[in-house]
């Protein structure tokens, strides 16, 4: 259960469990005497394509951060630390939702096994190299299928946190709770923070704080953070991000799923823009 007066941070979760149970983790005391009145939960998300040009080209100069990818095979890491695959746990709520198949996984990391280590000279090459060595449209195809865990995850999180905010919503017009119970969600897109990180920042704080922290304190932290985020992303990445993203959405095999991903995402977001104007 998520402790009361605390922060908790989760990379990539994974709930795969029935809404009661997973309504149960985030809204149930550990004490059952006790209650817990609210939970505010922030959900950081991006753009299927920018996540997969983005691992793409992070992959590609890791070398200067680290030698993990050289060890990396993107077409197993699909199933890498699963006693079920990732399509096995995911694609039954991606399925019903219409976003991704069963068939969609398969199809991706058959293609990817099709291209890593079957080209003249890149027999024994490390998927790195491959990286570096294979047209940007080959290379990303590969970045795709080592990042779709992340992607299929995303999805399931966004339909999962959906539809227990509407269960607890529920609960919370039964006219026998003496005091009603919120969980109270923030969605935020990652290109926006990168794009826009003064304004993410203040919006963040004025989630999470409300009136607690002055304004001009929110101001002030907003301002030192965008002072901090203003460089991180150069022309010359944005350039390109913006070509290898239109190659992905042009595919056959990739655009479909990685569009109804995006289109779940820009759903929940147009939801959440909703509840804001009311």
């Amino acid at each position: 259960n998520l402790e009361s007066n605390t922060f908790t941070i989760l990379k990539s979760p994974e709930f795969h469990c029935a809404m009661p149970k997973l309504r149960s983790l985030f809204m149930d005391h550990k004490d059952h005497k006790k209650e817990k009145w609210g939970v505010k939960l922030i959900h950081f998300v991006r753009s299927p394509f920018s996540m997969s040009v983005a691992n793409y080209q992070d992959r590609k100069i890791m070398h200067t951060h680290g030698k993990e990818v050289w060890h990396v095979n993107p077409c197993s890491r699909v199933t890498e630390n699963f006693t079920m695959t990732v399509a096995d746990l995911n694609s039954p709520i991606l399925s019903e939702n219409g976003i991704m198949t069963y068939d969609d996984f398969d199809n991706i990391l058959a293609r990817c096994n099709t291209m890593f280590r079957t080209q003249p000279g890149l027999e024994r090459a490390s998927y790195q190299q491959h990286l570096e060595e294979l047209p940007p449209a080959d290379g990303l195809q590969l970045a795709v299928a080592d990042g779709l865990n992340n992607i299929a995850l995303m999805a399931s999180d966004l339909i999962t946190f959906r539809q227990v905010h509407a269960m607890v919503k529920e609960q919370s017009l039964n006219p026998e709770r003496k005091k009603k119970r919120h969980l109270d969600m923030m969605t935020v897109p990652l290109d926006e923070v990168l794009t826009y990180p003064g304004n993410t920042m203040k919006d963040f704080l004025d989630f999470i704080f409300g009136t607690a922290m002055s304004s001009i304190s929110k101001q002030k932290a907003a301002a030192e953070y965008e002072h901090h985020k203003k460089n991180v992303a150069s022309s010359e990445n944005a350039t390109e991000m913006e070509e290898l993203i239109g190659l992905l959405k042009t595919d056959p095999l990739f655009g479909g799923p990685l569009s109804r991903v995006e289109s779940l995402l820009n759903s929940v977001l147009s939801e959440q823009e909703g509840e804001v104007e009311r």
